[in-house]
């Protein structure tokens, strides 16, 4: 990086171009899912806020001359295919929970990606990225969240619909798995000394 504000437009140009493709995917997710009224509902509720983003993030990247978007769109690109083949060309053939799993894969590396814009913000003293990364962080993590409740029911229709005797009552189960899952490890991640890793030591 040749200085401070092109190592921070790097990340912002690269979340914007991250972005864009989530959108594009989930834009064309509303149209194929619409025999799912309640999961579209949720799903436009997500597309509205990552269209908030990408305003948000081309505005701030227009106010700092960032440059680089079309290289950007193509790194993000191939980062997160990479990543998890499908986490951003979401539209599948697969089913409804297919479709669903790539899009918790892909708001999960932009909530990675929202943690690493809002270090580099507060590292480098641009407190305004630093803020905006983590709003847009808190967005995914309750996106994130959403489909916690969401997929197990979308998997027992889809079954269903397959012609398998799914159980529906399953349901109860499966979600409080998934909160004790989540609260058992809240205490059981080890703590990093975030100082000797920023040192390599």
């Amino acid at each position: 990086m040749a200085n401070k504000n092109d190592a921070i437009n790097s990340y912002i140009t690269d979340m914007l171009a991250l972005e864009e493709h989530i959108e594009t995917a989930l834009r064309s997710q509303l149209e194929d899912l619409k025999d799912y009224p309640a999961i579209v509902g949720k799903i436009k509720t997500i597309h509205r806020t990552v269209e908030h983003h990408i305003s948000d993030l081309k505005q701030l990247a227009d106010a700092r001359g960032a440059n680089g978007a079309t290289g950007a769109i193509k790194r993000a690109g191939a980062v997160a295919l990479g990543f998890a083949a499908g986490a951003i060309d979401l539209v599948r053939t697969e089913g409804l929970p297919k479709n669903l799993r790539d899009d918790y894969t892909a708001f999960s590396l932009a909530t990675i990606g929202y943690v690493m814009l809002n270090t580099v913000g507060l590292a480098l003293g641009e407190r305004d990225v630093a803020e905006l990364a983590n709003q847009f962080f808190r967005d995914y993590t309750r996106a994130t969240m959403t489909f916690h409740n969401i997929v197990p029911a979308a998997v027992v229709r889809y079954l269903q619909e397959e012609g398998l005797p799914a159980q529906e009552d399953v349901l109860q189960e499966v979600n409080r798995n998934i909160e004790e899952g989540w609260r058992g490890q809240s205490d059981k991640v080890p703590d990093a000394d975030q100082t000797s890793l920023a040192r390599g030591t």
